[in-house]
């Protein structure tokens, strides 16, 4: 397989990264060639490999330094903070507390009293429009009535 395409070459450089030996063994030698032959592959290979390096960066990540419940990713930057930010640059801002987290059961039973509230708004509307209706037609009735007997 000497012929590859600039298609499949991109798809094995973004599926496995910038370093060859992670390529499908089968097709190693067709996209090392590829990759001579075209500098627009070669700009593919230089930002897999930037994203590469990066990646092996937050690996490289000393895990025991996380404490429990922080993240990987935190460490990861604090620790880039300390290795690349010197520390008269660094503004600290105290942290406040996070609140305590509310829980479902408050927020489902706040939902059911709004839809109670709700459902007992249009209920009451329709009942006081039905009240309104009878009025109108009993106050109609006994004009008929009154007229009725005037004649």
């Amino acid at each position: 397989m000497s012929d590859m395409r600039l298609e499949r070459l991109k798809a094995i450089i973004e599926a496995y990264g910038a370093h060859a030996t992670h390529w499908p063994e089968a097709e190693r030698e067709a996209a090392l060639t590829c990759l001579e032959a075209h500098p627009e592959a070669q700009a593919w290979l230089a930002e897999a490999r930037a994203l590469d390096d990066m990646l092996d960066a937050v690996k490289a990540v000393d895990q025991t330094r996380a404490e429990e419940g922080q993240p990987v990713f935190e460490v990861a930057v604090e620790r880039f903070a300390a290795d690349f930010a010197p520390a008269r640059n660094v503004v600290t801002f105290l942290a406040r507390p996070r609140p305590a987290p509310v829980s479902r059961s408050i927020l489902w039973g706040a939902g059911i009293a709004a839809a109670a509230c709700l459902a007992g708004a249009v209920f009451g509307v329709n009942l006081s429009l039905m009240s309104l209706s009878d009025m109108r037609v009993t106050t109609v009735l006994e004009q008929v009535a009154m007229i009725d007997e005037g004649n």
